[in-house]
């Protein structure tokens, strides 16, 4: 589906990947920024089109650069 509705296991995918990300040493801990990182998740992969192999390499730099802390 592409019309922003997650079948429970495409969800629970992205759950898991926007956990694992967000509980990387460097990615803000700004509340704002992961508010922005999830709709962003959700956004970039409409109705679970997430794959793992291909997307996450990808996923983890764009999150690196838009979301990743600032301070040394």
């Amino acid at each position: 589906m592409s019309n922003g509705i997650f079948e429970p296991d495409a969800l629970s995918i992205m759950k898991d990947v926007y956990e694992e990300i967000i509980s990387q040493p460097w990615f803000s801990r700004d509340p704002e920024a992961r508010k922005a990182f999830a709709r962003y998740l959700l956004d970039a992969y409409p109705g679970g089109t997430y794959r793992p192999d291909l997307d996450r390499p990808i996923l983890e730099s764009i999150a690196r650069e838009h979301y990743g802390r600032r301070d040394p």
